[in-house]
């Protein structure tokens, strides 16, 4: 019986991105039945990959989550992605544009980050500098994108960073009270997009707001005897905490800079004369600065994170930290 001529398949390496079906060689003997059953589960096989490789294309993910999956959501940091996990639970898939490490103030999105924001139901944003110049970069383009200010009704202190002068303090998550109402907005925009799990968001917006408050009655028991007291860190983000539990924030970076010369030596003397031994860096930022004010006052620097992504865990120990400085 004649074989099936393999002498045409195509050479290796003519092949650069298009998917190549070649013969195979078939054992003597082998049946015509046997030869096209081969055939046929090869074709099979290769239109099953092909099909696989388009269904998990971004495009085609975020189409059939807001379909039948979940809600492909999008948050600029982790303390906000947290928020929305934890009401959206398993009706939302949450990215976050800020990674661990990184300086949201001075953050720009990879291309491949703003194209899978564009494929995004919903776009959470609390207010960073970074945040607004995204939306306005991608809104025209997306009209599919709803952008939801998870801040709205919150009164808002003036930013001391040079970046956001003019502007409003964004650091509104790091007091719990404010956090409470930054978890109604997320239910209600989640309401607004899923009305079929509006309950179950609900629910979970509860729950949470009842967590948000168990930890804001546990961080002001802890922090109640230290009240009009400063602490210095090397980025003003904690002022909405301060102001929340009756603390004074001192801040290394003055408008966004490291000091001069001349500031630092002021801010020596002022912290030398606060009794100050612990100098608190953000783990986004250059130590050299704080490093320097701690060893002309004889202290230490610690690290304590603004940006960590579980709230309640990271706030209890920002709370310890602080105690810890104040005793």
């Amino acid at each position: 019986m004649t074989q099936p001529d393999a002498s045409t398949a195509e050479p290796a390496g003519k092949a650069d991105s298009a998917i190549v079906c070649q013969p195979p060689v078939w054992p003597a003997g082998t049946s015509w039945v046997a030869v096209w059953l081969g055939i046929g589960l090869a074709v099979a096989l290769a239109c099953t990959a092909i099909a696989l490789v388009q269904d998990w294309s971004p495009k085609a993910h975020a189409v059939a989550g807001g379909a039948t999956g979940p809600i492909p959501v999008f948050a600029g940091i982790p303390p906000l992605a947290w928020l929305v996990e934890r009401i959206g639970g398993g009706h939302v898939e949450v990215g976050v544009l800020v990674q661990p490490g990184q300086d949201p103030h001075i953050f720009e999105p990879t291309p491949r980050q703003v194209m899978a924001l564009g494929h995004a139901r919903l776009f959470f944003k609390i207010g960073m500098p970074f945040e607004n110049e995204l939306v306005q970069r991608i809104a025209a383009r997306h009209a599919g994108l709803t952008v939801v200010d998870a801040t709205q009704g919150i009164v808002k202190r003036a930013a001391t960073d040079a970046d956001e002068v003019g502007q409003a303090d964004p650091h509104v998550w790091l007091a719990p009270p404010l956090m409470r109402i930054m978890a109604g907005n997320v239910a209600e925009a989640l309401v607004r997009a899923d009305p079929d799990h509006a309950a179950d968001y609900r629910r979970r917006a509860a729950a949470v707001a009842a967590e948000l408050d168990a930890l804001h009655a546990r961080i002001a028991r802890r922090l109640a005897p230290f009240r009009g007291q400063r602490f210095y860190v090397f980025h003003p983000a904690f002022g909405y905490f301060a102001d929340t539990y009756g603390l004074v924030q001192e801040s290394v970076e003055i408008e966004g800079k490291s000091p001069t010369p001349r500031q630092l030596q002021a801010l020596v003397r002022q912290a030398r004369a606060d009794g100050v031994r612990i100098i608190f860096l953000q783990p986004q930022f250059d130590p050299h600065a704080a490093e320097a004010v701690a060893r002309a006052i004889g202290g230490s620097v610690v690290p304590m994170d603004s940006l960590a992504r579980d709230v309640p865990r990271n706030l209890d120990d920002v709370a310890e930290k602080i105690a810890a400085a104040l005793r």
